[in-house]
């Protein structure tokens, strides 16, 4: 089985800044990872950012596993997973103080093989997927954890209207900067949330699943940076979403999107979040 990358988009939430996100392919395995923004005073990798550094870890570690690996993704996964960690441990300056230090990502990966797509999600990465029939199938992120980060955004948004704060959230992140570690320290462990990250267990705690296609299929597959277009703003239906990629292409969706975070709604209190503009990136696939 085959898959055929048709277009990607992977633009930074900041010009000109660094991009947290990552995407890939090999063999009948495509990806997407989203760095999660590093809440430390420091980086612990000696790059400018932590999160990219994850991401771009898990890329090259599925890229040299996955063309070779036939068990289910979940193995897969503790692979790589355990591929990073080691990485990690001998390129790090030094090891976190505390696990909000530690960087995490959310993670799309789907394997195509015999009329079937497997798919391993942590956080809240998305594939859109169509097959030959038009069947349309949607996957991964987190109904719990995207509410309870709406409510967060929310509140922080009530918080810098009260405040009579103005300008892009970014500015004022550090007012809400110990609720965000709190929650961050809570990750990959028991009683809190399952993310890829440093820790191998976490693979037993991914989100998958399987459909059925007939080929040819086409996948969307994106961060929820790029999602929020269907998601928080609200512009698509996943369905339109999916088709919109397909009719007019990525690059004008990307286009689409920032104009909403950046003409529409800069302070973001229309759509309360906690920047102005996530980093974005998706991939079209189409699985053969």
């Amino acid at each position: 089985m085959t898959i055929d990358v048709l277009d990607t988009i992977h633009d930074p939430g900041k010009p000109g800044g660094p991009n947290d996100d990552d995407l890939g392919h090999a063999s009948n395995c495509a990806w997407v990872f989203d760095g999660a923004t590093g809440l430390g005073d420091t980086q612990l990798t000696g790059t400018a950012s932590d999160a990219a550094w994850l991401a771009q870890a898990g890329s090259a570690a599925l890229k040299a596993r996955a063309p070779s690996h036939r068990g289910p993704l979940t193995a897969l996964a503790e692979e790589v997973l355990s591929d990073v960690a080691r990485r990690f441990d001998a390129e790090a300056d030094r090891q976190p103080a505390e696990r909000f230090e530690r960087p995490t990502a959310s993670l799309i990966l789907i394997r195509h093989t015999g009329g079937v797509v497997d798919c391993l999600n942590f956080g809240d990465c998305k594939v859109l997927l169509r097959d030959g029939t038009s069947a349309f199938h949607s996957f991964g992120s987190n109904e719990e954890s995207e509410s309870y980060e709406n409510n967060l955004a929310s509140r922080f948004s009530e918080q810098r209207k009260t405040e009579g704060e103005s300008g892009a959230p970014d500015q004022h992140r550090s007012s809400f900067l110990d609720r965000l570690r709190k929650v961050r320290n809570r990750h990959n462990v028991s009683g809190g949330y399952w993310v890829f990250g440093l820790d191998p267990e976490a693979a037993e705690h991914a989100r998958t699943r399987s459909f059925p296609i007939t080929a040819p299929a086409i996948a969307l597959m994106m961060t929820d940076g790029f999602e929020a277009l269907a998601g928080d703003y609200g512009r698509y239906t996943e369905e339109a979403l999916l088709d919109a990629a397909l009719d007019r292409g990525l690059a004008s969706l990307k286009d689409e999107l920032r104009h909403i975070e950046r003409e529409l709604d800069p302070e973001a209190h229309q759509f309360p979040r906690f920047k102005q503009s996530d980093d974005a990136t998706a991939m079209l696939v189409k699985l053969g």
